[in-house]
């Protein structure tokens, strides 16, 4: 199994609507790259439209891509990618966060070519990897993408339903429980098509893998409740994303790559926020030592992929090697 380390790489503070859109976290990203590099290990910056804006954003990865230390690919927020529209939800850095998949036909196809040209010009490489911001993606993007020639997007997640996150209007996002982590094309993505490699989320509780009505009852209000009271030190929440989730230790996360590893997936992606990379950045890394955490289990956890055979490949790579084996099956969003 190979494994893609994806960034979604965007403003600070994200988490809190409406703020000032700063990139301060730009400054943070060496000491992850140079932890990258020290495993031979190439990540995937998703970049957001607010980024392209940052000259040291372009220098660091312009120079990282030029010598095959990482890849750029796109990553779509509706707030911060012009153009906008005159409505509530639609506007620059909206309190609405909307869902890509909640915008309009044509401002969509707008905010996708932008998005596109922007990462072009500022490093010099048309991008043909995406993910969607909030996981917001649905069929239309993946025909906008296919005819854009991109050739891999990664925003669907497996057994994860974002209906009950709030977007445009106060509605949610797409549902995804239906999926599973292994590679699809995407039904509907035009003769160019489209390939969907999703973040890796498995159930690691062989009960729940085996038994989804089990997983929505663990899920359920009640049951999160009791183990958060009663055994919080023993049950971590599923499905558990490939990710260095702040609840997580190391072996956590390695758990979720040997179990993926053993459901037969051929590709694997981990995902995190570049604004994790700096204090306060995000709401899961309030402080230094937080941050210090985070790079001391990815190093742990890249060691452990090395130790158990598995290899690294950034996201465009992984779509490669997906596409150069057995035809994926086609599947509807």
């Amino acid at each position: 199994m190979k494994l893609a380390v994806t960034i979604d790489t965007e403003a600070d503070a994200q988490w809190e609507p409406g703020v000032p859109v700063t990139t301060r976290n730009v400054a943070s990203w060496p000491p992850f790259q140079e932890l990258c590099e020290r495993h031979d290990l190439a990540p995937t910056y998703l970049v957001a439209s607010e980024i392209t804006e940052d000259e040291r954003a372009r220098d660091l990865l312009t120079a990282w891509v030029a010598r095959g230390a990482a890849e750029v690919g796109a990553h779509l927020h509706p707030w911060t990618t012009p153009p906008y529209a005159d409505r509530p939800g639609l506007r620059y850095n909206d309190p609405q966060h909307a869902f890509p998949s909640q915008l309009p036909d044509d401002l969509l196809l707008e905010k996708t070519t932008t998005l596109t040209t922007q990462i072009e010009q500022a490093f010099g490489r048309r991008p043909t990897s995406y993910r969607a911001g909030r996981f917001g993606f649905d069929r239309r993007q993946a025909r906008y993408l296919a005819d854009a020639g991109y050739r891999v997007d990664s925003s669907v997640t497996p057994l994860w339903d974002w209906r009950k996150y709030p977007g445009l209007d106060g509605a949610g996002g797409p549902d995804f429980r239906a999926h599973s982590p292994h590679p699809f094309l995407i039904r509907g993505s035009g003769p160019r098509g489209l390939l969907e490699i999703p973040v890796t989320l498995v159930a690691t509780y062989a009960p729940l893998r085996r038994r989804p009505a089990l997983l929505e009852v663990y899920r359920s209000l009640p049951v999160r409740a009791a183990r958060r009271l009663l055994l919080s030190r023993w049950l971590l929440p599923q499905p558990m994303w490939l990710a260095p989730d702040p609840r997580y230790r190391a072996e956590d996360v390695a758990a979720v790559w040997d179990c993926a590893s053993g459901m037969g997936i051929s590709a694997a992606v981990m995902m995190f926020h570049s604004s994790e990379l700096m204090p306060k950045g995000s709401p899961f890394r309030p402080d230094a030592a937080s941050v210090a955490d985070l790079l001391t289990t990815l190093d742990a956890f890249f060691s452990h992929v090395r130790r158990v055979g598995g290899g690294f490949a950034t996201l465009g790579e992984l779509a490669e090697g997906v596409i150069a084996g057995p035809t994926p099956p086609t599947r509807s969003l």
